[in-house]
């Protein structure tokens, strides 16, 4: 094993080999270094190790990725879902709800080798004699054909004539359902060998795999990373050098790490025909035709992907968000700087095309977002940035360490921005800022902040750095919630929910379904929080909506509107005081008028299933 060592002053990512004529391998990797991105290429001898000094070219102020199949640069997030091998080209195409995986010959001929209404990501191709093999990562589950959460590796071989064959065997170690922190098994590479056997490499949440496919069957998947915690690279090159043996080169947590391995041997595996619709459903997804009040637009916009320390891509976030859960809006926040892993100009580039290549004004929303990551109480700890649009770069908290600070340029920018987990890692209340900072999430999958001791329960136990108790201090911000997902069951089993995708849920008052609708009302707190359910929720006093500041004095009638997934069974106005005012309806629509007197009042509405809202707060007085 040999490693290439990332400094602060050159950030690599991306590795990508290629054999060359005397036994060994050109490595070519994306280098960040100052102010631009270029292209360092490495001599690499028969066992991984780097003769001489690399050469640099290619520089430019961001570079996406790869084309696919080469090693020269690309500018297009549609890259991703494309991949090539001596004339054969797989691709994955995204229609709606559906994924299809095409397959094109050497001759042009085109054909299906896998489609189901379920999401298909990060393609990969090797000719081989007769045809060639296929891999795919997607979430369709192989015993019910729904999906699901955990995303697993599909193999197909696909001949000259356009049949689709799989591995007669099953594959080994396959688990959709596992609990703990390694999960999930994709972005594949693949390698043949001379006999027919193939080693499939692929990357779990915490680790990355080898599997080899031979007469034999499926072997069981060797680890080739620590497993530890960690930012590591999405897919691995691999690649054949003339003695037949493997060289695989990944990002692992300290810089790119480059092996050999033993040639794929073991003979050609049994194939069948495979089945090509691989089954699925459309998602059922709820609608509230009762609702009299306000438009409210539902969204998750704290999500995490392999671009940080998530699972699966960019684009699975939002195809995701809109066509599984019927979600109005999404973003993805992954780290900028964490465990090892920087977000450069080059993935910022392309993460903001694959947000700008979803957002579909009047009928989905996406947000250009990122999160900072700050250092835990006593430091700022987390937040997520919202953009007003693409264009600006990512500010880093290497760069810039103080949440004071960072909400300060991010104001100057136009964007806005709101702490998470505050129990957990802190609410920066030094830092806070309600111009830059009007929104603190306060439900995830990590729990609820609202105040210690909450029944949904929460990680970490910093009590005076909670939503409620800070309110009562005199803060002002008003909710929202997100799952924070890292595409994990149970998240690590510290989650309350199998799905972790519906932990929390950002609700905003809006007319339009568009970025700056969203971005406005988030300004404004004409949103509340939700635990996962979509429960329609209006609060006004003398019709001025959540998140108000009023010059009133005196007791106040506060109007209450709510239509619930499920039986409502606590409607209750929250106050420094403690709950001022309350109703048990006990069906889900409910009408509530209750009177107040205090500094702020909010709604905290609770099912009879646990699930809950919370309204942003009115303030009263100056």
């Amino acid at each position: 094993m040999f490693v290439i060592e990332q400094t602060r002053e050159r950030y690599l990512r991306s590795p990508r080999l290629e054999p060359v004529d005397d036994g060994g391998a050109l490595l070519h990797l994306l280098a960040w270094t100052g102010d631009e991105e270029c292209i360092l290429r490495f001599k690499l001898t028969r066992d991984g190790v780097v003769e001489g000094e690399p050469a640099a070219t290619d520089h430019a102020p961001a570079i996406m990725g790869w084309a696919p199949g080469m090693v020269h640069p690309v500018n297009d997030p549609l890259a991703e879902l494309q991949a090539e091998h001596q004339g054969w080209r797989a691709t994955v195409r995204h229609e709606g709800a559906r994924s299809t995986v095409l397959v094109v010959t050497p001759a042009g001929h085109e054909f299906i080798a896998w489609t189901a209404l379920g999401i298909a990501a990060a393609p990969c191709i090797n000719a081989a004699r007769g045809g060639a093999w296929i891999a795919f990562h997607h979430d369709v589950r192989e015993d019910t054909g729904v999906p699901d959460i955990a995303k697993w590796i599909a193999l197909r071989f696909v001949d000259m004539e356009g049949g689709v064959f799989e591995p007669a065997a099953p594959m080994t170690g396959r688990n959709r359902d596992l609990d703990g922190e390694e999960q999930s098994f994709e972005f594949p590479t693949l390698v043949v060998g001379d006999d027919g056997a193939v080693d499939l490499f692929g990357r779990g949440s915490h680790n990355v795999y080898r599997q080899r496919l031979d007469a034999k069957g499926f072997s069981e998947r060797e680890p080739i990373d620590d497993g530890h915690w960690g930012c590591r690279g999405r897919r691995v090159s691999a690649v054949r050098l003339m003695d037949g043996t493997t060289l695989a080169a990944r990002r692992g947590r300290k810089g790119i790490v480059i092996q050999r391995f033993d040639a794929p041997t073991g003979g050609a595996p049994e194939l069948v025909p495979a089945q090509i619709e691989a089954g699925g459903r459309e998602a059922e997804l709820a609608h509230a035709a009762a609702w009299s009040g306000p438009q409210v637009l539902f969204g998750d916009i704290q999500q995490h992907s392999a671009h940080s320390d998530g699972v699966g891509s960019a684009d699975e976030t939002y195809l995701r968000a809109r066509y599984r859960y019927g979600d109005d809006f999404a973003a993805l926040t992954d780290h900028e700087s964490f465990l090892g892993k920087r977000i450069g100009p080059g993935e910022w580039a392309y993460l903001q095309a694959v947000t700008e290549r979803y957002d579909d004004p009047g009928e989905f929303a996406t947000i250009v977002a990122y999160e900072w990551t700050g250092k835990a109480y006593p430091g700022p700890g987390h937040k997520c940035i919202y953009l007003p649009g693409p264009g600006l770069p990512i500010i880093s908290r290497d760069d810039v360490p103080r949440g004071a600070d960072i909400v300060e340029q991010i104001t100057a920018q136009g964007a806005l921005t709101g702490p998470h987990h505050i129990g957990w890692t802190g609410a920066d209340v030094e830092g806070h800022n309600p111009a830059g900072q009007p929104v603190w999430e306060i439900c995830s999958c990590h729990g609820c902040y609202e105040h210690p001791d909450h029944p949904l329960g929460h990680r970490g136990d910093l009590e005076d750095q909670f939503a409620k108790p800070l309110l009562d201090r005199g803060l002002r911000f008003g909710f929202m919630a997100n799952s924070d997902s890292h595409g994990l069951l149970w998240h690590h089993g510290e989650c309350r929910k199998r799905d972790p995708f519906r932990t929390g849920l950002t609700a905003v008052i809006s007319a339009r379904r568009t970025r700056k609708a969203i971005l406005e009302a988030l300004r404004a707190r004409r949103c509340y929080a939700t635990s996962g359910a979509k429960i329609l929720l209006d609060v006004h006093v003398a019709g001025f909506p959540m998140g108000s500041e009023l010059e009133i004095e005196g007791p106040v009638d506060v109007h209450v509107r709510a239509l619930g997934t499920t039986d409502i069974e606590r409607i209750e106005l929250m106050t420094p005081d403690g709950i001022a005012a309350s109703d048990q309806p006990g069906s889900p629509s409910a009408s509530f008028v209750g009177e107040v007197e205090a500094p702020y009042v909010y709604c905290r509405i609770t099912q009879a299933d646990g699930e809950m809202a919370w309204s942003s707060p009115i303030w009263f007085g100056n």
